[in-house]
């Protein structure tokens, strides 16, 4: 017989996760749930997850329901956690701004049109943002125009007549339900060939 001495079972070792003091997540204004992902992210960070829920529903009751917020939360040793809550992301402004849903999809795409105006009032709301406190209206419109310029949008210099806007949006309609539908054709012909 053999001893027992010689046969020891190793043991794994647990390995104990150790999140970071930090969280950066998504959160939808006034929608805040317990439901995944933020409730299993404040969980396990030790953070009453109805507090927090409550709380930040509460610090987003005058912003639109369904705006996504970036949010920063510092949690301290003691499970308190600091709280800030940034303006929406600037692609959703530009977006929101031009009256689309999506970007472009070619590189000579002209998804949305803005005016200069409309930069300057983004330009203000992004400026209250902790990042960009101290950075001059001047850069952040600058880095706007940019973003735009990657979306498909034309900034133009001149007010926007609205029925030369309203007959390009109605255009644009058409031709995102044609590429919608064309992507369509090219998914369900993909799942027929895999069949």
């Amino acid at each position: 017989m053999a001893s027992k001495a010689g046969s020891k079972v190793k043991k794994k070792e647990i390995v104990k996760v150790v999140h970071g003091a930090l969280l950066k997540t998504n959160i939808k204004a006034q929608m805040a749930t317990a439901a995944p992902p933020l409730g299993p992210q404040l969980g396990q960070r030790g953070i009453n997850v109805a507090n927090f829920c409550k709380e930040f529903n509460k610090e987003t009751g005058h912003i639109k329901p369904g705006t996504v917020l970036p949010t920063r939360i510092s949690v301290k040793p003691d499970r308190s956690y600091d709280l800030e809550i940034c303006t929406p992301a600037s692609s959703w402004l530009l977006k929101r701004a031009a009256g689309i849903r999506r970007g472009k999809q070619n590189d000579d795409e002209v998804v949305g049109r803005l005016s200069v105006k409309h930069i300057y009032e983004i330009a203000k709301i992004k400026s209250r943002d902790k990042c960009l406190q101290g950075v001059p209206l001047k850069s952040i419109c600058e880095q706007l125009i940019k973003q735009s310029r990657t979306l498909g949008i034309e900034v133009v210099r001149e007010d926007l007549d609205p029925v030369a806007l309203g007959e390009f949006l109605n255009e644009r309609r058409e031709i995102v339900a044609k590429q919608l539908q064309e992507l369509a054709d090219k998914k369900a012909a993909k799942m027929l060939r895999t069949s």
